[in-house]
């Protein structure tokens, strides 16, 4: 296979590569109630920040669980399998076994960082993957519609997911979602942010800079 590109990851760049990569396996079998689990991880700056209290985040939580779940089961009751995902599924599973294992040998050998060879189409799965996490984490739980390979009434879904993300993030605004800079979002979501902005922007990598705390993903094309 030939590889068009080249990047230099550290160990916290795999690992949430690697978890992007399942989230979006299971909302694009359909499994789209996995999505509340990264609105979670905004509990404790949530509360940090004043934006809401503990007790009502896990009531709007478990809401937004239970809404998800009602959409799963009237539209996507039945889970595909990775061949029914045709050739994305088979992609995304190889990709995100290849990143799960590189995060063991990285682990194992004590490495500090890898380069890992890709191409083109590994970077925009990359990149896709990433997106909807950080995404999802500022509010916009409709962009699940964009994972999703079933056949199905996606302007409906569209709307029902849409109501939830009016909600989701507990403002009266019910239009509202947080900028990818605000503090009170999970450090993570800012970390899958500048993993895309890196390889969006590879050719300039020396002068974009990174919102958040982890390194910069470097990316080199191969010659």
């Amino acid at each position: 296979m030939h590889y068009d590109f080249k990047i230099k990851a550290e160990i916290s760049h795999v690992k949430l590569i690697s978890k992007a990569f399942d989230i979006l396996k299971s909302i694009s079998k359909g499994e789209i109630s996995r999505a509340a689990c990264l609105l979670e991880e905004n509990k404790t700056t949530f509360a940090q920040f004043k934006l809401d209290y503990p007790e009502f985040f896990d009531i709007r939580i478990q809401k937004i669980k239970k809404d998800l779940l009602d959409i799963e089961q009237q539209y996507f009751s039945k889970s595909l399998n990775i061949l029914q995902l045709g050739e994305f599924g088979s992609h995304l599973t190889n990709c995100k076994q290849r990143f799960i294992d590189t995060g063991v040998i990285m682990k194992n050998k004590r490495l500090n960082s890898i380069e890992i060879n890709v191409t083109e189409e590994d970077l925009k799965l990359i990149n896709f993957a990433c997106k909807m996490y950080y995404r999802l984490q500022c509010g916009y739980i409709e962009d699940i519609i964009l994972a999703v390979k079933h056949k199905i009434d996606h302007e409906a879904v569209y709307i029902e997911l849409k109501n939830i993300s009016n909600y989701a993030l507990g403002f009266q605004d019910e239009e509202y979602r947080l900028e990818i800079f605000h503090p009170a979002l999970h450090r993570k979501s800012k970390w899958a942010y500048d993993i895309c902005n890196c390889i969006d922007n590879y050719e300039k990598i020396d002068i974009i800079k990174n919102i958040g705390t982890l390194s910069k993903l470097k990316v080199y094309k191969n010659g």
